[in-house]
């Protein structure tokens, strides 16, 4: 009995002495895990040496003004910016007439420039010439001279106004020659080709007349109730006639005789 008591002892004793030494080692293995805890997090720690804000604002500050230094300078050589005014109205206007106008408008120009000389109801002949006084006056280039000289030449009436003889003026309305004979037959020619519009109104208006004429026989024509086509019915018999009998014959020929 009492060496069993004994042997269980024993065996506790050595379990204890099994576990005091597990516990030992787990201490020991929780210190180095904490040691290395420590490196790693003195390891990943920011280092604490660069300036503060303030004094890193107060260096930035320094190198843009270090920076804009050489450009102040620069701009002080070159003196004062000056910023250009607006044109004024008269040289608005200056730039506005350099602008050449449409040989239209240039001849609507004329009509109130050389009122003694371009006429929009009677009119006279120009001067032979014309064109080299006007390039004299007019700041315009010959050829719009030209172009706007054409307009007015062409007009019926100034055509009209080409009669041998007639007299020609210039852009005074001074009398500057006349008309001969070789200009008055061109003018009469081109007269012909170019009738003037009251002669293709009075040509227009026959032409007018029978269209009417011909408007009202359609317009009739469409009003008036159709007709039925007429049937054919006595040539259709005539076509289709029996031969006769022999009594109808013999009937015939009693009444032929009895006639005569």
């Amino acid at each position: 009995m009492a060496a069993s008591v004994l042997h269980l002892l024993e065996t506790l004793e050595t379990r204890l002495e099994h576990k005091n030494a597990e516990l030992t080692a787990l201490r020991a293995e929780n210190q180095r895990l904490k040691q290395q805890l420590a490196l790693l997090e003195a390891g990943n720690a920011v280092p604490t040496d660069e300036p503060p804000a303030e004094e890193r604002l107060e260096v930035a500050r320094a190198e843009v003004e270090c920076e804009a230094a050489p450009e102040q300078e620069a701009v002080q050589e070159q003196g004062p910016v000056v910023t250009p005014e607006p044109p004024s109205a008269s040289e608005a206007a200056t730039e506005a007439a350099e602008t050449p106008p449409s040989p239209q408008v240039l001849l609507k120009q004329w009509y109130q420039r050389y009122p003694e000389a371009f006429f929009k109801g009677h009119t006279k002949p120009l001067k032979v010439g014309i064109h080299q006084d006007l390039a004299e006056r007019e700041p315009w280039s010959g050829k719009l001279i030209r172009r706007a000289l054409a307009n007015y030449v062409n007009l019926p009436r100034y055509v009209k106004s080409m009669r041998e003889g007639a007299e020609r003026v210039d852009l005074d309305g001074q009398p500057s020659g006349k008309v001969d004979k070789e200009a008055a037959q061109h003018a009469s020619e081109r007269r012909k080709e170019h009738p003037g519009t009251g002669g293709i109104e009075r040509a227009a208006a026959p032409l007018k007349s029978q269209a009417e004429k011909e408007a009202g026989a359609a317009s009739k024509a469409t009003h008036a109730p159709q007709r039925q086509p007429a049937k054919k019915v006595i040539t259709e018999k005539s076509e289709q006639k029996k031969p006769l009998s022999l009594e109808e014959k013999l009937k015939g020929l009693q009444q032929k005789f009895e006639g005569h």
